[in-house]
């Protein structure tokens, strides 16, 4: 084993990188010294440690090898010129600001995220309809980047599939998306020209399986064999530090792995409802409806959001969520192939995801098990809400994409 593969295999060259939240404190890499970019992406292979520049810092979306674009970050900034091409990575609110009242060039980003983007609507809004059933027009948050406007500003770009966008007549830059493994059309950005190339991560959950796929795509073999550099790494360091708090995480599968044991432990009647109060908790839910042949109940928001991605060649997992068809043998009509494991009626299961302000019928008047994320058995997950415990009610801790799996008792 050379000293390099040692240092690959070592995390404490770069501690231990997950669920991103946030971009507000964003690591650069400067590579340009590096021996060759890490295939594994957790660490960033180099002689000597020294040799690697690592700063914490506000990222507010402007790579200096691509002074001309913009990623995740939309407001005006005074000082500088106005960007010719942009792109967001994912649909979390960190990285979504300026996009409400937007004003510029095409922004780039995954199928799933477009459709996503476009059907967001504001929480007050949606708990009116939900909660009062007041049919009111939804107050889609982001509508002026949709056609109804008049301008398509989102274009969506598949992953795995180098793209030229041109800046201007004289420049260029080709621009690949890579699965961030975080949320519904997360992506990390590749983007090069003939000169320089940077990655810029967005939030990603560095599992084995997920490095495992980066080693393996073709696109990034000359760089996984040095025989190409990247000049920087735009790396989220939400959870990475020097502490022993950030040194541990448990993987998806571990995490759902450890909630179904622990829900085994109840009667099986008891009733359960899943805080997934933001986008990126759908393997939890597929995971459940598999270990125990059951539906999950979502609010009528969630379900229509999920429906939007409901083409595999959108968001992988679409079809498993609300189902699929197909066409007859005569093509006179499509018959359904799968339900999808996201219900709507609340009656016929004790597993819940629905808004947490909504009155629902499987939960109400019963004693629930609430399940809430944390990021590890020591971080609670920004953002989650932990409510007050109400009496008679339990509460778990859930890992991000699930567990710990510690039960606190009222």
């Amino acid at each position: 084993m050379t000293s390099a593969s040692k240092m690959a295999m070592d995390p404490s060259a770069f501690y231990n990188l997950n669920n991103g939240i946030s971009v507000i404190k964003s690591c650069v890499i400067n590579c340009r010294r590096a021996t060759c970019f890490s295939v594994s992406l957790a660490t960033i292979i180099c002689p000597n440690r020294d040799n690697v520049t690592a700063r914490l810092r506000t990222f507010l979306g402007i790579p200096k090898e691509f002074p001309e674009i913009r990623i995740d970050y939309f407001k005006e900034q005074p000082g500088t010129l106005p960007p010719k091409a942009c792109f967001l990575s994912h649909i979390h609110s960190d990285h979504l600001q300026g996009l409400d009242n937007y004003i510029g060039p095409v922004v780039y980003c995954s199928p799933a995220t477009k459709k996503l983007l476009l059907r967001l609507e504001k929480k007050s809004a949606r708990l009116t309809r939900l909660c009062n059933g007041v049919e009111i027009e939804p107050q889609r948050m982001y509508r002026n980047l949709g056609p109804e406007h008049g301008r398509d500003v989102l274009r969506a770009i598949p992953y795995n599939t180098p793209t030229t966008i041109e800046l201007d007549p004289c420049q260029a830059i080709t621009v690949t998306l890579l699965e961030a493994n975080h949320c519904p059309g997360s992506t990390m950005f590749l983007i090069e020209n003939d000169n320089k190339a940077i990655l810029y991560t967005g939030d990603i959950r560095a599992e084995d399986w997920w490095r495992e796929s980066l080693r393996r795509n073709p696109i990034l073999v000359p760089y996984t064999r040095g025989w190409k550099r990247l000049d920087c790494i735009y790396l989220d360091t939400t959870f990475c530090g020097p502490s022993p708090t950030y040194e541990t995480f448990p993987s998806k599968t571990q995490g759902i792995g450890l909630l179904i044991s622990e829900i085994k432990k109840y009667p099986r009647d008891t009733v359960f409802h899943f805080n997934a109060w933001t986008y990126g908790y759908e393997d939890l839910w597929i995971g459940l409806a598999s270990a125990f042949n059951a539906k999950i109940h979502v609010d009528k928001y969630r379900y229509e959001i999920f429906q939007s991605v409901g083409d595999a060649s959108v968001y992988e997992h679409g079809p498993c969520l609300t189902g699929y068809s197909a066409l007859s043998m005569d093509r006179c009509e499509r018959i359904l192939l799968s339900e999808g494991c996201l219900t709507l009626d609340p009656s016929c299961t004790r597993f819940h995801s629905c808004e947490r302000g909504y009155v629902c019928e499987g939960r109400a008047g019963r004693q629930v098990v609430y399940v809430h994320p944390a990021v590890n058995s020591q971080i609670r997950e920004p953002g989650a809400g932990y409510p007050r415990k109400a009496s008679g009610n339990e509460y778990i801790s859930l890992s991000s994409l699930a567990t710990m799996c510690q039960a606190r008792r009222n």
